[in-house]
Protein backbone atom coordinates (compact mmCIF):
# COMPACT_ATOMS: atom_id res chain seq x y z
CA UNK A 1 0.00 0.00 0.00
CA UNK A 2 1.13 3.54 -0.80
CA UNK A 3 -0.01 7.09 -0.24
CA UNK A 4 -0.45 9.15 -3.39
CA UNK A 5 -1.56 12.61 -4.36
CA UNK A 6 -3.29 13.17 -7.69
CA UNK A 7 -3.50 16.67 -9.20
CA UNK A 8 -5.53 17.72 -12.21
CA UNK A 9 -4.40 20.60 -14.47
CA UNK A 10 -6.37 19.83 -17.65
CA UNK A 11 -8.00 23.26 -17.94
CA UNK A 12 -4.59 24.80 -18.58
CA UNK A 13 -4.29 22.75 -21.77
CA UNK A 14 -7.81 23.53 -22.96
CA UNK A 15 -7.66 27.31 -22.71
CA UNK A 16 -4.27 28.31 -24.13
CA UNK A 17 -2.13 28.01 -27.28
CA UNK A 18 0.94 25.77 -27.60
CA UNK A 19 3.60 28.49 -27.19
CA UNK A 20 2.01 29.74 -23.99
CA UNK A 21 1.53 26.17 -22.74
CA UNK A 22 5.24 25.43 -23.19
CA UNK A 23 6.18 28.35 -20.94
CA UNK A 24 3.59 27.48 -18.29
CA UNK A 25 4.46 23.77 -18.37
CA UNK A 26 8.10 24.57 -17.62
CA UNK A 27 7.02 26.78 -14.73
CA UNK A 28 4.94 23.94 -13.29
CA UNK A 29 7.85 21.50 -13.68
CA UNK A 30 10.10 23.96 -11.86
CA UNK A 31 7.62 24.10 -8.97
CA UNK A 32 7.56 20.29 -8.86
CA UNK A 33 11.36 20.17 -8.55
CA UNK A 34 11.39 22.93 -5.90
CA UNK A 35 8.85 20.97 -3.86
CA UNK A 36 10.74 17.68 -4.27
CA UNK A 37 14.11 19.13 -3.27
CA UNK A 38 12.78 20.31 0.13
CA UNK A 39 15.15 23.28 0.24
CA UNK A 40 18.23 21.44 -1.06
CA UNK A 41 20.00 22.91 -4.12
CA UNK A 42 23.00 21.89 -6.22
CA UNK A 43 26.18 23.92 -6.33
CA UNK A 44 25.64 26.88 -8.69
CA UNK A 45 26.60 26.26 -12.32
CA UNK A 46 27.54 29.78 -13.34
CA UNK A 47 24.41 31.82 -12.60
CA UNK A 48 22.09 28.79 -12.47
CA UNK A 49 20.93 27.20 -9.21
CA UNK A 50 19.08 23.90 -9.64
CA UNK A 51 16.96 21.95 -7.14
CA UNK A 52 18.71 18.84 -5.81
CA UNK A 53 16.17 15.98 -5.89
CA UNK A 54 18.76 13.21 -5.48
CA UNK A 55 17.70 12.32 -1.94
CA UNK A 56 13.91 12.47 -2.08
CA UNK A 57 12.05 9.20 -1.56
CA UNK A 58 8.84 10.44 -3.16
CA UNK A 59 8.04 9.23 -6.66
CA UNK A 60 6.72 11.69 -9.24
CA UNK A 61 5.12 11.14 -12.64
CA UNK A 62 3.67 13.69 -15.07
CA UNK A 63 1.22 12.35 -17.63
CA UNK A 64 -0.29 14.95 -19.96
CA UNK A 65 -2.41 17.15 -17.68
CA UNK A 66 -1.92 15.04 -14.56
CA UNK A 67 0.71 15.17 -11.80
CA UNK A 68 1.10 12.25 -9.38
CA UNK A 69 3.34 11.97 -6.30
CA UNK A 70 3.44 8.72 -4.32
CA UNK A 71 5.42 7.12 -1.49
CA UNK A 72 7.78 4.15 -1.56
CA UNK A 73 5.91 2.44 1.27
CA UNK A 74 3.18 2.90 3.87
CA UNK A 75 5.38 4.18 6.71
CA UNK A 76 4.51 7.30 8.66
CA UNK A 77 7.90 8.77 7.69
CA UNK A 78 7.09 8.43 3.98
CA UNK A 79 3.69 10.00 4.50
CA UNK A 80 5.26 12.95 6.29
CA UNK A 81 7.71 13.51 3.43
CA UNK A 82 4.83 13.35 0.95
CA UNK A 83 2.90 15.94 2.97
CA UNK A 84 5.91 18.28 3.10
CA UNK A 85 6.34 18.08 -0.68
CA UNK A 86 2.63 18.19 -1.47
CA UNK A 87 2.06 21.18 0.80
CA UNK A 88 4.91 23.12 -0.83
CA UNK A 89 3.72 22.37 -4.35
CA UNK A 90 0.05 23.03 -3.56
CA UNK A 91 0.49 26.55 -2.12
CA UNK A 92 2.97 27.57 -4.82
CA UNK A 93 0.53 26.52 -7.52
CA UNK A 94 -2.69 27.86 -6.03
CA UNK A 95 -1.32 31.22 -4.89
CA UNK A 96 1.16 32.08 -7.63
CA UNK A 97 1.19 29.74 -10.61
CA UNK A 98 -1.85 27.71 -11.66
CA UNK A 99 -4.68 26.66 -9.31
CA UNK A 100 -4.99 22.87 -9.10
CA UNK A 101 -7.39 20.33 -7.66
CA UNK A 102 -5.82 17.48 -5.73
CA UNK A 103 -6.56 14.48 -3.51
CA UNK A 104 -4.21 12.60 -1.18
CA UNK A 105 -5.27 8.96 -1.04
CA UNK A 106 -4.05 5.74 0.60
CA UNK A 107 -4.43 2.59 -1.49
CA UNK A 108 -2.74 0.44 -4.12
CA UNK A 109 -0.63 2.00 -6.88
CA UNK A 110 1.98 0.40 -9.18
CA UNK A 111 4.10 1.61 -12.09
CA UNK A 112 5.88 0.07 -15.07
CA UNK A 113 8.38 2.39 -16.75
CA UNK A 114 10.88 1.86 -19.57
CA UNK A 115 12.06 3.67 -22.67
CA UNK A 116 14.02 2.59 -25.73
CA UNK A 117 14.77 3.43 -29.37
CA UNK A 118 14.81 0.92 -32.19
CA UNK A 119 17.24 0.78 -35.11
CA UNK A 120 15.45 3.56 -36.99
CA UNK A 121 15.25 5.84 -33.93
CA UNK A 122 11.54 5.31 -33.24
CA UNK A 123 10.79 5.69 -29.52
CA UNK A 124 9.05 3.09 -27.40
CA UNK A 125 8.13 4.63 -24.05
CA UNK A 126 6.09 2.73 -21.46
CA UNK A 127 4.87 4.67 -18.43
CA UNK A 128 2.00 2.58 -17.17
CA UNK A 129 0.70 3.50 -13.74
CA UNK A 130 -2.25 1.63 -12.31
CA UNK A 131 -4.03 0.56 -9.14
CA UNK A 132 -7.26 1.14 -7.25
CA UNK A 133 -5.79 4.11 -5.40
CA UNK A 134 -5.06 5.95 -8.63
CA UNK A 135 -8.58 5.44 -9.97
CA UNK A 136 -10.27 6.44 -6.71
CA UNK A 137 -8.10 9.53 -6.29
CA UNK A 138 -8.85 10.55 -9.88
CA UNK A 139 -12.60 10.18 -9.37
CA UNK A 140 -12.56 12.20 -6.17
CA UNK A 141 -10.44 14.91 -7.79
CA UNK A 142 -13.01 15.26 -10.57
CA UNK A 143 -15.74 15.74 -7.95
CA UNK A 144 -14.04 18.73 -6.29
CA UNK A 145 -15.37 22.22 -6.89
CA UNK A 146 -12.44 24.34 -5.77
CA UNK A 147 -8.72 25.06 -6.16
CA UNK A 148 -6.93 23.12 -3.43
CA UNK A 149 -6.04 19.67 -2.14
CA UNK A 150 -7.97 17.47 0.26
CA UNK A 151 -6.73 14.53 2.38
CA UNK A 152 -9.01 11.52 1.97
CA UNK A 153 -10.33 9.49 4.90
CA UNK A 154 -8.18 6.54 3.77
CA UNK A 155 -5.09 8.54 4.76
CA UNK A 156 -6.62 9.54 8.10
CA UNK A 157 -7.39 5.89 8.86
CA UNK A 158 -3.83 4.85 7.95
CA UNK A 159 -2.46 7.43 10.42
CA UNK A 160 -4.75 6.15 13.18
CA UNK A 161 -3.66 2.56 12.46
CA UNK A 162 -0.11 3.60 13.39
CA UNK A 163 -1.30 4.98 16.75
CA UNK A 164 -0.39 8.54 15.74
CA UNK A 165 -2.46 11.54 16.83
CA UNK A 166 -4.04 12.79 13.58
CA UNK A 167 -4.55 16.41 14.65
CA UNK A 168 -0.97 16.85 15.88
CA UNK A 169 0.56 15.04 12.90
CA UNK A 170 -1.37 17.02 10.27
CA UNK A 171 -1.32 20.44 11.96
CA UNK A 172 1.80 21.76 10.10
CA UNK A 173 0.34 20.79 6.71
CA UNK A 174 -3.46 20.78 6.84
CA UNK A 175 -6.57 21.98 8.65
CA UNK A 176 -10.21 20.93 8.80
CA UNK A 177 -12.29 22.67 6.15
CA UNK A 178 -15.67 22.33 4.46
CA UNK A 179 -14.23 21.30 1.09
CA UNK A 180 -16.74 22.13 -1.68
CA UNK A 181 -17.88 19.39 -4.09
CA UNK A 182 -19.87 19.60 -7.32
CA UNK A 183 -22.60 17.29 -5.95
CA UNK A 184 -24.43 18.94 -3.01
CA UNK A 185 -24.85 15.61 -1.19
CA UNK A 186 -21.05 15.31 -0.83
CA UNK A 187 -20.78 18.56 1.15
CA UNK A 188 -21.61 16.86 4.43
CA UNK A 189 -18.57 17.13 6.71
CA UNK A 190 -15.27 18.88 7.16
CA UNK A 191 -12.12 17.22 5.84
CA UNK A 192 -8.44 17.94 6.22
CA UNK A 193 -7.21 20.19 3.39
CA UNK A 194 -3.66 21.35 2.67
CA UNK A 195 -2.89 24.80 4.02
CA UNK A 196 -2.07 27.80 1.88
CA UNK A 197 -0.50 29.53 4.90
CA UNK A 198 0.59 28.32 8.35
CA UNK A 199 -1.52 30.66 10.51
CA UNK A 200 -5.06 32.02 10.65
CA UNK A 201 -5.92 35.04 8.51
CA UNK A 202 -7.43 38.38 9.38
CA UNK A 203 -10.15 39.68 7.06
CA UNK A 204 -7.85 41.97 5.03
CA UNK A 205 -5.20 39.29 4.44
CA UNK A 206 -7.90 36.81 3.46
CA UNK A 207 -9.29 39.19 0.84
CA UNK A 208 -5.80 39.86 -0.55
CA UNK A 209 -5.05 36.15 -0.93
CA UNK A 210 -8.49 35.50 -2.39
CA UNK A 211 -8.00 38.24 -4.99
CA UNK A 212 -4.54 36.88 -5.76
CA UNK A 213 -5.98 33.41 -6.49
CA UNK A 214 -8.67 34.94 -8.73
CA UNK A 215 -5.96 36.84 -10.62
CA UNK A 216 -3.99 33.61 -11.13
CA UNK A 217 -7.12 31.99 -12.58
CA UNK A 218 -7.60 34.87 -15.00
CA UNK A 219 -3.95 34.73 -16.06
CA UNK A 220 -4.52 31.43 -17.89
CA UNK A 221 -7.93 32.24 -19.39
CA UNK A 222 -9.58 30.05 -16.80
CA UNK A 223 -13.05 30.56 -15.35
CA UNK A 224 -12.99 32.11 -11.88
CA UNK A 225 -16.10 30.26 -10.67
CA UNK A 226 -13.98 27.64 -8.88
CA UNK A 227 -11.80 30.36 -7.42
CA UNK A 228 -14.83 32.02 -5.84
CA UNK A 229 -15.41 28.82 -3.85
CA UNK A 230 -11.97 28.84 -2.18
Amino acid sequence: MHTLIFWDIKSLSLNNDSDYLRIRANQILTNIEIALCQGKYKEPDGFTISPDISQTRINCLNISDTIIFWTFDDSIESLEELLIIANEFNWRQVKFNFPIRGVIYFDEIEMISKKSKNTVEAIYSANLIYGKGLVKAHLKTDSLNWAGSVIDKTVIDSIKDKSVDVDIFLKPYAKLYGVPYKAPNLNIEEEYALRLIKSDLDARTFENIKQGIINVFKMDNKSIESARNT
